[in-house]
Parts: structure tokens; C-alpha cells; sequence
């Protein structure tokens, strides 16, 4: 008689770990899904700082080192993402490929800003675009 007090509580045990094997990869799935959603509004954000910036070069009535506020929010911007993105995920090759090239137009830039120079934002518009496409592949 003391196998059948058991029986119910193998039971329960089964199902439980059976309702876990079914919740974990539900999990992994939704955080996949977050990862993406939380790239995709910081791609909006950058593409927002970016026309900003633009905007702000185009107005021939700053100087170019008015742009330094623009370019700390991108900065700023950029840096969540890249404390965001995964080292050892090899799906994440195109978003680095993106911030890698944000980040070498930014300094690009900068330099242009540093220099007295009105820079051209073209390929930051560019390289924020590509961000788009890999944060949609995520």
C-alpha cells in the first residue's frame, strides 16, 4: 500500500518537470524576442539622434561643433546597444558588423566636428540602416 501514497507524487513530479520542459525553450524564445524589440527601439533612437544631427548640420546658422550634443546622444545611444549585444552569440555578426560601422562614422564625424568641418552624415545614415535590417534578423 505505501507504493500507491507514492504514485501520486510521481505523477505531479512527472508533470511538473514536463510543464518545465515545455515552459524553458518558451522562455528562451521570449527573450530572443525582447533582445530583438530592445534592439529595434534603440535602432529607432539612433535613427532619430541621427536626423538630429543632420538637421542641426544642415542649419547654416550653427557652427559645427553645435553638432557635439548630437553626436553624445548617438554616442550614448550606441553604447547601450553594445553593452546589449552578446559576444558569444554567432547569430549577433551583422549587428556587430552595424555598430562597428556606426562607430566609424561617428568618429569620422567627430573628426570632421573637431577639424571646423561640416561633416557628412551620409554614411552614418547608411551604417544606421544596417543596424535596422540585423536587429530585425535577431
Amino acid at each position: 500500500m505505501a507504493s500507491r501514497h507514492h504514485r501520486p507524487r510521481r505523477a505531479t513530479a512527472v508533470a511538473a518537470l514536463a510543464a518545465a520542459a515545455l515552459v524553458v525553450p518558451a522562455l528562451g524564445a521570449c527573450s530572443k524576442a525582447r533582445a530583438a524589440a530592445d534592439c529595434a527601439a534603440l535602432a529607432k533612437n539612433l535613427t532619430k539622434d541621427v536626423e538630429d544631427l543632420r538637421r542641426n548640420i544642415d542649419d547654416d546658422s550653427k557652427d559645427p561643433q553645435s553638432a557635439q550634443e548630437f553626436i553624445d546622444n548617438i554616442n550614448r545611444d550606441l553604447g547601450k546597444l553594445t553593452k546589449r549585444t552578446d559576444d558569444d552569440s554567432p547569430g549577433d555578426s551583422d549587428l556587430k558588423d552595424a555598430i562597428g560601422e556606426i562607430t566609424a562614422s561617428v568618429d569620422d564625424i567627430q573628426d570632421s566636428v573637431g577639424d571646423g568641418e561640416r561633416p557628412d552624415v551620409g554614411s552614418l545614415t547608411k551604417a544606421v540602416g544596417s543596424l535596422t535590417t540585423a536587429c530585425a534578423k535577431s
